[in-house]
């Protein structure tokens, strides 16, 4: 089939989105005649990897907005948000001028539902939008675990999310998608009345297995490590994570929550963090190398993703497939990727009720070595038939056969 695929974020050897265009673009090119729309600065990446590739590969166009937009973003008074509208803008323009008619227009990243696809109105063929996030919002009884001026930001970004759902460009371009792919539940609610066509459910990252190699644990000690890895942001939760370990560790003396990441709360979790009387079983590592990565992975016990807003995450995938059961809230992308018996998901309720959940979440896995070995099995597995990127790529290729059957003459 003749594919068109618009991949803002494709980056050759990264994670998250960008690393979600890469390998859905390698790894469709194998069976499709696919044409991959990227942004212009991917180009030399993408080149030099593909130089050492033996596979079939897309043709690759790249486009980005004139000179005057660069300058602005690169000096950052010119919102990602709004140059993704005018890198849409521009896509339409040259695909207008473009030859070639395809079976499957297939927007893929950015995965965000506010700015939609433009070329959508322009090209024929089925469409595809998704995976698709960004209708998940924090509920107003967590705006406090933000923080003073936090909490109002975010107050004002769950405002501007409603508002663009009413957005008659968005609505439009949904009732044109002949399939919907949304990566979370709240994304759905919030627009699901607008499709008239085909929906499921995909989360929009995913990880290569091959490159994960899970380590059998000590049995020797009776230690329990939790890690938390990520940007140290107030929508990630990792203030109420450590005011939770604060409360488990007053049952326990054998746990310990290591800190991976950096970000504009890591000050703020320095003294938080020096106030407390556990604060020598709290290590904050700051930014670490890939190779330490692995280390930390490979000395943990239990993965901990209190994240209060994220479409998904793939560090949650990562530790699934280091054999980590995982620590969760019940809500957005987690609530997907994690099942019940790979991790504990817990509700958030208010911050007083999401740190004691989360609390006694850690009680109950530190307690437990049996549960969290075969919590730790369930995930990699769970990975393998799900969330590896073979298996989202086979499951596209269903989707794209599926418009091929229904276009052939009977």
């Amino acid at each position: 089939m003749k594919i068109l695929l618009i991949a803002y974020a494709c980056e050759p050897g990264r994670g998250s989105e960008l690393g979600t265009g890469w390998n859905m673009s390698l790894g469709l090119a194998k069976t499709h005649d696919l044409t991959v729309v990227t942004r212009a600065n991917n180009r030399e990446k993408i080149e030099d990897d593909l130089k050492g590739y033996s596979g079939p590969s897309p043709r690759f166009i790249y486009v980005d907005p004139g000179s005057w937009a660069l300058r602005l973003k690169k000096m950052g008074v010119l919102p990602v948000q709004v140059f993704y509208q005018l890198w849409q803008m521009a896509v339409a323009k040259t695909l207008r001028k473009a030859d070639g008619n395809f079976d499957i227009v297939h927007q893929l990243t950015f995965n965000s539902f506010e700015v939609p696809p433009l070329a959508f109105w322009r090209l024929e063929g089925a469409k595809i939008w998704g995976p698709m996030g960004g209708g998940q919002t924090v509920p107003r009884s967590l705006l406090s675990a933000f923080g003073g001026k936090g909490g109002v930001k975010e107050f004002l970004r769950n405002l501007r999310v409603r508002l663009s759902s009413w957005n008659p460009l968005c609505r439009g371009t949904l009732r044109r998608s002949s399939l919907v792919l949304f990566a979370n539940q709240e994304t759905k609610q919030l627009l699901g009345k607008n499709c008239k066509g085909r929906t499921d459910f995909m989360i929009d990252v995913g990880v290569d297995i091959t490159k994960f190699t899970p380590r059998e644990k000590s049995t020797s000690s009776d230690q329990v490590v939790f890690l938390f890895a990520g940007r140290l942001e107030g929508r990630k939760g990792v203030l109420l994570l450590i005011r939770a370990f604060e409360k488990h560790a007053q049952e326990t003396s054998n746990t310990e929550l290591r800190i991976v990441g950096d970000g504009p709360l890591a000050d703020c979790l320095k003294e938080e963090v020096g106030r407390m009387d556990c604060s020598d079983r709290i290590v904050l590592t700051g930014l670490v190398s890939h190779t330490e990565m692995e280390h930390e992975f490979a000395r943990a016990d239990v993965f901990s993703f209190p994240s209060l807003r994220d479409t998904s995450g793939t560090a949650v995938l990562e530790a699934m497939t280091m054999e980590l059961p995982v620590i969760c809230f019940d809500h957005q992308g987690s609530a997907i990727m994690v099942s019940d018996d790979c991790g504990l998901k817990v509700a958030a309720g208010s911050t007083e009720e999401a740190i004691d959940n989360l609390s006694q979440a850690m009680s109950d896995l530190a307690g437990n070595r049996e549960e969290r070995v075969a919590m730790g099995k369930a995930g990699r597995l769970r990975v393998s038939g799900e969330y590896d990127w073979t298996s989202k790529v086979s499951r596209i290729n269903l989707y794209y056969e599926e418009f091929r059957t229904a276009a052939s003459p009977d």
